[in-house]
């Protein structure tokens, strides 16, 4: 059944990513919402859904980042299992589905969330009890189904009934199922899966044809299609990350995405960070995207435009939110007596008034943070430069942090640079951080505050010495 097709793998590792392109992304993930060991991740313009590693609980997120439970699917709690979710997207109904439902598997079980529980829809038989990944045909080679993958390898298409098809077997651990879209080249329509273990991502065919290592990326925990048009969960993030170590989900905003439509991000649960991986209509090409210094990735998701807008609790509600645009309309009507009372003001007291407190000006500024390399376990020197209009700012306090821990401050000197010496790079480990310098300018009276962003880059160091046995 595995078979090698004419294309051409794309091999990326953690030694050898810096050299492979020298494009980097600095993506600016920021963390939206608190979940016990947070596991699947299923997203969409009014749905943000999270399972918990030791718990039946389903979470939902709502605007403001705060948690709730969602439901409870039937079930022991525990062991603790990694369980995976998808929203059928409207290209589902083709395919008999109703979108907007939301899946969740266990195991050989696959569950539809109903109310506060769920009920089971499909058994995979031969799913082992763990990493059962789960996702839809947006692309339509599999006929819009839902796709379900089995640790053990086993690839199946599920149709509305519930019934399952087989459609491979890669022999290989797997999960993070995803089907790019037609253009993404010679893969485009394929289902691609992560292998984990052997850091690899395979490809499947719908006749059932199997192409191992089509890519490979250290740890590959999942294969992540960035929509052509970018959605956002309430206006807000993007992309979202379960960090199962930090009890945490990431949000990216969307324009770390601006131009990468159609492609594809590979992210690692071994600290490797996020790999991306285009097409540009002869070639595929890697670079690395971003990462989270110390996060174990689980599920991640990207808010999924053909989604049909719900509730947060999964029911269609079409007529409260046309309700909630109506009634901001007063609201705005109701401006002309708002505008009319400081008019009133003006008139009596702004004569006596205005003169002696004349409105202070704040001038903008700009941090400009500098670069910043070092040896693992060393220390780093960090600079940043204070502007205003292009002029320098003396004797203006710059805070420094290192992927965004405080590491101390110093003082801009007449050209506006503020210079913090030997810092710390413990607990940083070797590797290219995007964003691993921060510099900021908390403001005053006179300037307004900002902040900067720079790379930070730590290197292994030399080693000296004899072999102590070919090590």
């Amino acid at each position: 059944m595995k078979t090698n097709t004419p294309i051409t793998k794309v091999t990326l590792t953690i030694a050898g990513f810096l050299a492979l392109t020298g494009i980097f992304y600095a993506a600016g993930p920021t963390q939206f919402g608190s979940v016990p060991e947070p596991i699947g991740v299923a997203a969409a313009p009014s749905q943000l859904i999270v399972s918990e590693y030791c718990s039946q609980n389903l979470d939902k997120i709502d605007c403001l980042g705060n948690v709730s439970v969602l439901a409870t699917i039937p079930g022991p709690i525990g062991p603790c299992l990694e369980r995976y979710i998808t929203i059928a997207p409207s290209q589902s109904a083709l395919a008999g589905f109703t979108p907007r439902d939301v899946f969740v598997t266990q195991g050989t079980a696959v569950y539809k969330v109903l109310g506060a529980s769920g009920t089971l829809f499909a058994t995979i038989t031969g799913c082992q009890e763990d990493h059962t990944g789960i996702t839809f045909d947006h692309a339509g080679t599999f006929g819009y189904n839902m796709i379900v993958t089995c640790e053990g390898g086993g690839v199946w298409q599920v149709d509305s009934t519930g019934t399952p098809t087989h459609i491979a077997e890669t022999n290989t651990a797997i999960e993070g199922p995803a089907v790019p879209p037609l253009g993404f080249g010679p893969l485009g329509g394929q289902i691609l899966v992560a292998d984990e273990y052997n850091g690899q991502v395979h490809a499947i065919a719908n006749d059932g044809t199997v192409t191992l290592d089509v890519f490979d990326w250290y740890g590959a925990e999942s294969v992540q299609v960035i929509p052509s048009a970018q959605c956002t969960h309430c206006g807000g993030g993007a992309f979202f990350q379960a960090i199962e170590n930090f009890n945490a989900i990431y949000q990216y905003p969307p324009t770390d995405f601006t131009g990468l439509g159609g492609n594809i991000l590979v992210p690692s649960e071994y600290n490797a960070g996020t790999a991306l991986i285009t097409w540009n209509g002869s070639n595929y090409s890697s670079t690395f995207f971003s990462n989270i210094p110390g996060a174990i990735f689980e599920g991640s998701a990207f808010a999924d435009c053909d989604v049909p807008p719900t509730t947060l609790g999964g029911t269609p509600s079409p007529t409260p939110t046309a309700t909630a645009i109506a009634t901001a309309t007063p609201a705005a009507t109701a401006t002309p007596a708002a505008t009319a009372t400081p008019t009133a003001t003006a008139t009596a007291a702004s004569t006596a008034t205005a003169t002696p407190t004349p409105t202070p000006t704040i001038s903008p500024t700009t941090v400009t943070a500098a670069p910043a390399s070092g040896v693992y376990g060393g220390t780093v020197n960090l600079s940043a430069t204070l502007t205003s209009s292009g002029s320098p700012l003396s004797g203006k306090t710059i805070n420094f942090t290192l992927n965004g821990n405080p590491v101390g401050s110093a003082i801009t000197n007449g050209s506006g640079v503020a210079t913090k010496t030997s810092v710390s790079l413990s607990g940083i480990y070797p590797g290219f951080y995007p964003s691993g310098v921060g510099a900021s300018f908390a403001g005053d009276s006179s300037y307004a505050p900002s902040s900067g962003t720079a790379s930070l880059r730590v290197t292994y160091g030399t080693c000296t010495g004899q072999d102590p046995g070919g090590v």
